[in-house]
């Protein structure tokens, strides 16, 4: 009998040794992501670390939440990750980069963002506040030079952007001189919710030659609505998110939202196997890539065919 009790009492010692030391692997290897809305530039960005750090070493233990465009709701599942012990708390897009920054800046989490077109809108100083990531950003200049080249008469160029987003406000600043020295109209559109969307579009694609959307994560999760009223109108829409012209946009000189992810992959696994994330630059995308539709409503020239990653 006394056998029997000194068995069960070492098997409940195992199981209990086992669960407490998994459960501190389990944590080493947390990692929670916050990601701004639901498009499918952000999932791509996803599905890139996803499959990077899988990759590598399948104990990652990743979990995924949309905060849905809000940031009482992202302070929320920040604060949320934090109390978790997540080893690394991934942020997609400027919104809920910001919130994460502030605990990140207090030492509570370590931060890697992923898809924010301008660091500075999180801070313009990240030295020292356990925050490094991934911009999406690629230069402008190139961008409007490609559409010149599509339609060499554009004249009027309108931008739907969420004035509460931060990146996309930063977009238009830096837009208006480019657009100003290239003898092109900027016809501003800003919104402030979702079901501002349908106007927008169709008010622009009654005055303008073409509509361009950059990064704007709350336009990017309407695209079909905008392609859908500008077509009617035979606008063209203009995108630096390569994943949405497969859906219907003209065109799109942009950085690959995968690649991004696994760039973001990448500084994650440093971090996690004890790389200083201080000492960790910031990084931009390492590639652009043009992409085409032929089927949006203009006519493509073959020397813009030529230089393509891929035509739909």
């Amino acid at each position: 009998m006394k056998k029997i009790v000194v068995w069960a009492t070492i098997a409940l010692s195992s199981v209990f040794f086992y669960s407490f030391f998994s459960k501190k692997n389990d944590d080493s290897m947390k990692i929670m992501v916050c990601k701004a809305v639901e498009h499918e530039a952000l999932n791509s960005v996803v599905r890139g670390m996803e499959d990077y750090l899988r990759r590598q070493n399948g104990k990652y233990n990743i979990s995924v939440e949309t905060c849905q465009g809000n940031m009482a709701l992202a302070s929320q599942m920040i604060s949320k990750f934090a109390n978790s012990e997540a080893k690394v708390v991934v942020t997609i897009g400027t919104m809920p980069s910001q919130s994460a920054f502030r605990l990140a800046k207090s030492g509570k989490i370590k931060v890697v963002f992923s898809s924010v077109t301008n660091p500075d809108d999180i801070s313009p100083n990240l030295a020292g506040a356990n925050t490094t990531g991934v911009s999406n950003f690629i230069r402008l200049e190139p961008q409007i030079e490609l559409f010149r080249k599509i339609q060499p008469l554009l004249k009027n160029l309108g931008i739907i952007y969420n004035t509460g987003e931060a990146n996309s406000v930063s977009i238009v600043k830096k837009l208006k001189p480019i657009c100003e020295k290239m003898g092109i109209n900027l016809v501003e559109q800003g919104i402030s919710k979702i079901s501002e969307i349908p106007q927008a579009a169709e008010k622009l694609s009654k005055i303008v030659d073409a509509v361009f959307i950059s990064n704007d994560n709350m336009a990017l999760s309407a695209m079909a609505n905008i392609v859908s009223v500008c077509g009617r109108n035979n606008v063209p829409v203009y995108v630096s998110d390569t994943d949405q012209v497969k859906n219907g946009c003209a065109a799109a000189l942009g950085p690959n939202q995968y690649d991004i992810g696994v760039q973001t992959g990448k500084m994650v696994e440093r971090i996690i196997n004890g790389e200083d994330i201080n000492k960790i630059a910031v990084e931009y995308p390492e590639v652009s890539e043009l992409y085409l539709n032929q089927k949006a409503p203009v006519k493509i020239p073959n020397d813009v065919k030529s230089q393509a990653k891929k035509i739909f």
